[in-house]
């Protein structure tokens, strides 16, 4: 039996509330700092060491505030104290109410303590990256191709009559080299935080410049003239990661704040990177640019691990992509689970690369899978431009290819991108996020049958394709989306520790 499925299996029958042991250890102890919560404080407890083996002092925070705080307020918040406030939110215009401090836990305390009742959680603020690049598989018994990727033609791009004018596609990476002729000057150099202060460009050429590829690669996939889904959006470069592809998840929460605060619309965020934890700063961010009507499509990561146990991959207000094959399988390096919204070719994709305005690579990873629902979501908004995220996500799932791809989980999500030419009929209702599920007994039942069916290597039919639940806006889910959605939900919060 695979850990996949294991992995699954024990997934399942947590959704159906028995809950996770802790293989013996106990809880960890709650970590406050002036009566605010740390979440994740594990993770600051895993700094590297000094000379003599002691964890070094912890000094990197990003600081979420309450939802009612001002723009002035966080511009006034390290005022005469030794903490350093480098990047901070615009929760005035609907932004992320987060301060990125530097200080001691010590100054930090004496901050807090200057401004009692503001403070909604402190997290470490870590590192990410570029989701890494998998070696290209060959692609054995392709066919004749229409395209210049293989990826286009599987997700039906050639018979699609639309190029997503009007929309804008904010690509949160290493940068886009703007200059290659796959971009058609519809390439922008829009904002630099990779040396962790936020530069504006104003077209700036030599801003937001990519030096390592990965950023131009995947702005590529999602809007470039050959090699892209959505050929008439306008892409906007948004270097959060380093010439090396790493960077501080601060980097990353400040551009969603700017494109919340400052972007234009209708919008949408590709985030082709990613880092271990479930950080809850990251869903805060998120779910402001959810709530501002901007889609945001994130890679599920390379790690043939469960999706739901990486940041961003796990918010559920994002839409999680997972990597496909052309054997129409899923990619064997690619993050599962139920954290997983949907598949797009992953493997061998051809793109824009830097170097020369002419510059191609062929890479592999949920990247490049990421960039096409990118651009399938500009296509939509560039028809429907007043939707919010909720409807976008809702038709890229109703018009995608239902159970495409082979070797799928059972209750696992199973729906390939497609962007052929269709009428998708989008409920208004169907435009909430995530609604809240209101289990029955039935729902219940199948759940527990399904497991014990698993357990015991057979399949259960019956709870998949039935609606067995209420999520209060007038639609039934199947077992199958019952069991993403709530799975998707119940990992929401990390514990504050």
């Amino acid at each position: 039996m695979s850990l996949r499925f294991v992995s699954s299996t024990l997934a399942l029958l947590f959704v159906c509330g028995e809950g996770r042991e802790e293989s013996g250890e106990l809880p960890a102890v709650a970590k406050t700092i002036a009566g605010v919560p740390v979440r994740n404080y594990n993770l600051a407890r895993a700094a590297p060491k000094l000379a003599d083996g002691t964890p070094a002092a912890w000094t990197k925070w990003i600081l979420v505030l309450k939802p009612n705080v001002s723009d002035s307020h966080l511009q006034q918040f390290c005022t005469g104290s030794l903490c350093v406030c480098a990047l901070q939110g615009h929760p005035s215009r609907g932004g992320v109410p987060f301060v990125s401090v530097h200080c001691s836990e010590n100054d930090m305390e004496q901050v807090l303590l200057a401004h009692p009742g503001h403070a909604e959680f402190i997290e470490p603020n870590i590192q990410l990256s570029v989701v890494p690049a998998m070696p290209a598989p060959p692609q054995e018994g392709q066919k004749s191709q229409l395209s210049a990727s293989w990826g286009l033609d599987r997700i039906g791009e050639p018979e699609c009559s639309r190029r997503g004018e009007g929309t804008h596609i904010y690509v949160l990476d290493t940068g886009i080299y703007v200059q290659h002729e796959d971009f058609e000057g519809r390439a922008i150099p829009t904002l630099d935080v990779s040396s962790g202060t936020l530069v504006e460009c104003h077209g700036d050429l030599n801003c937001a410049v990519d030096r390592m590829g990965h950023g131009t690669h995947c702005a590529g996939i999602a809007a470039g003239k050959q090699y892209g889904v959505a050929k008439g959006a306008t892409l906007h470069a948004m270097k959060v990661l380093s010439d090396q592809g790493s960077g501080e998840f601060s980097w990353s929460i400040s551009a969603l704040d700017w494109v919340v605060s400052f972007g234009e619309r209708p919008a949408v965020v590709s985030m082709s990177l990613g880092g271990a934890g479930r950080l809850s700063s990251m869903r805060t961010a998120i779910d402001a640019a959810a709530t501002a009507g901007v889609t945001v499509v994130v890679a599920a990561g390379n790690e043939q691990s469960d999706a739901c146990t990486f940041t961003p991959a796990f918010v559920p207000s994002a839409l999680t992509v997972g990597a496909s094959e052309i054997s129409d399988q899923p990619a064997p390096y690619s993050n599962w689970g139920f954290c997983v919204d949907m598949y797009a070719p992953g493997s061998g994709i051809t793109s824009a690369w830097i170097g020369s305005p002419l510059a191609t690579r062929i890479l592999s990873g949920t990247s490049m899978a990421c960039p096409h629902v990118s651009g399938g979501a500009a296509l939509l908004l560039g028809e429907h431009p007043a939707w919010n995220s909720g409807q976008v996500r809702a038709a890229l799932l109703a018009s995608g290819e239902q159970g495409a791809l082979a070797n799928v989980l059972l209750f696992v999500t199973n729906v390939l991108l497609s962007v052929r030419d269709a009428p998708v009929q989008v409920a208004h209702e169907e435009a909430v996020e995530k609604p809240g599920l209101s289990w029955t007994p039935v729902a219940a039942f199948c759940a527990m049958v399904s497991f014990v069916s698993i357990a015991a290597g057979g399949i259960v039919g019956f709870c998949v394709g039935k609606g067995l639940a209420s999520p209060g806006i007038g639609r039934s889910y199947s077992g199958r989306e019952l069991l993403h959605t709530a799975a998707k939900e119940m990992v929401e919060e990390p514990g504050d520790q």
